[in-house]
């Protein structure tokens, strides 16, 4: 497929866990150990070289071949982790965690799918969210021509929302969109009445303001649109805190409260409390230790 490589050692990059690791739902490994992915109106495959020394990463782009600032921008190749983990090197928890998820990057994925996708994740499970978010770029996307002869399956880019505008409810929920297939529409008219820009408009913007415009949807709460604003955004500082968060929280970072749930007041000061910790890495801070935490 004549691919095209990078060196682990100047790029570290862990393909299962970046890729599948929660913050991301249109990768899909093949039986040959290939990752192919949409990225915008391409496609993308990553596999590891493990033999060679030192370790390469495969790649290849579809329909334009060799777009290496497509890949490395959406894989955020351009981060340096060896800096990262020479800060954290000292944390107790962090320190460990990074070695043994040495690679995990925060990606940057396209804002409006991230909009979308993470409105299916509250509440559902990755192999679901996966599958409902494929359905709806198949339903309503444009087919991607690869050009390959073994394409492992069919590729769609991201619907655009006026697609999304018109999408039909009972076809959204029997795709199990479920309760959220109202919000699906609703937030697909929302962006249609915003001038063309504004979501890509808030990458550059503060998180709290960015957080703040995206709870404007209905639907979106703040855990939805810090997950927005971290995996989509570039605001490495949100941390989107769910009962996972929580418990790390209190298990490793010594919160506590009088609060017997997630009350918006404990979801602020646990975020506060990461950033306090990790500062404007707090982000990429809670996505090490959760993902730890799942595999332990």
């Amino acid at each position: 497929m004549n691919w095209n490589s990078f060196c682990t050692e100047q790029y570290p990059l862990d393909l299962p866990g970046t890729l599948a690791g929660g913050q991301a739902f249109r990768w899909r490994r093949d039986s040959r150990g290939t990752w192919w992915g949409v990225i915008g109106a391409g496609v993308a495959a990553l596999r590891e070289q493990p033999d060679a020394a030192p370790r390469q990463i495969l790649w290849q782009t579809f329909p334009e071949r060799d777009d290496w600032p497509a890949l490395s921008r959406y894989l955020r190749l351009d981060e340096d982790l060896h800096a990262l983990y020479a800060s954290w090197r000292s944390d107790e928890h962090l320190g460990p965690a990074s070695g043994r998820h040495a690679g995990l990057r925060i990606l940057r994925q396209p804002p409006l799918e991230c909009l979308f996708a993470f409105q299916c994740a509250a509440a559902n499970t990755v192999v679901k969210i996966e599958r409902t978010v494929a359905r709806l770029a198949e339903r309503y996307g444009e087919r991607i021509v690869t050009e390959l002869t073994d394409e492992p399956w069919p590729f769609y880019a991201f619907p655009t929302p006026a697609a999304l505008a018109e999408a039909d409810e009972g076809d959204l929920r029997a795709d199990l969109w479920g309760y959220r297939a109202p919000r699906v529409i609703a937030a697909a008219h929302s962006l249609l009445q915003r001038d063309a820009g504004w979501l890509d408009a808030l990458q550059s913007a503060p998180w709290g303001e960015a957080r703040t415009d995206l709870m404007q949807f209905f639907g979106i709460g703040r855990k939805i649109a810090d997950c927005i604003a971290l995996f989509g955004l570039g605001c490495d500082e949100a941390v989107p805190v769910d009962t996972h968060i929580l418990r790390i929280s209190i298990e490793l970072l010594g919160y506590r409260s009088a609060a017997k749930s997630l009350t918006p007041t404990a979801y602020q000061e646990i975020g506060d409390l990461w950033r306090r910790r990790y500062g404007n890495r707090a982000g990429w801070a809670q996505q090490y230790l959760f993902l730890d935490a799942l595999q332990r």
